[in-house]
C-alpha cells in the first residue's frame, strides 16, 4: 500500500513539474496583394503579470510590404518590417505584460504573389 501511494505522489509531482508546450497563435497571409489584421486570439486569454513574446515570419513575396506587430494597450509603438522582395525569414522577441493583445497588420508595397505565415508563443 506505501508503495501506491509513492507512485501515486510521484506521478503527480513529476506530471506537476513536467514541461508543457505554450500555446501559440499562427496566421497565414495567402493573397499577399491585399492588407490583413490579425489578433491573437492565443494572446487574449493570457493573464500572466510579465512574459515573453516570440514572433516568426516567415515566407516570400514578390515585391515590398510592410508588416507590423506589438501588445497593446502597454507596447504602443510597436514593430514595423519593410519587406522586400523574396524570402522573407524574421524571429523577434519582445516583452508581454497581463491585459495585452497582440495584433499584427499586413500591407502591401506592390506584392502580387507570395505567402507569408507568422507564428506567435507566449512564455
Amino acid at each position: 500500500m506505501k508503495l501506491f501511494k509513492w507512485s501515486i505522489l510521484i506521478a503527480v509531482v513529476v506530471f506537476l513539474l513536467y514541461p508543457r508546450e505554450q500555446p501559440f497563435g499562427e496566421f497565414e497571409i495567402n493573397d499577399v496583394s491585399k492588407a490583413h489584421y490579425f489578433v491573437d486570439s492565443v494572446s487574449t486569454d493570457r493573464y500572466d503579470d510579465h512574459a515573453n513574446v516570440e514572433v516568426s515570419i516567415t515566407g516570400e513575396i514578390d515585391s515590398a510590404a510592410t508588416i507590423s506587430y506589438a501588445s497593446l494597450p502597454e507596447n504602443y509603438g510597436g514593430y514595423t518590417y519593410k519587406l522586400k522582395k523574396g524570402d522573407v525569414n524574421i524571429f523577434t522577441q519582445y516583452d508581454f505584460y497581463g491585459g495585452d493583445k497582440i495584433w499584427i497588420k499586413f500591407e502591401p508595397k506592390g506584392s502580387k504573389k507570395g505567402k507569408l505565415k507568422i507564428k506567435t508563443q507566449i512564455h
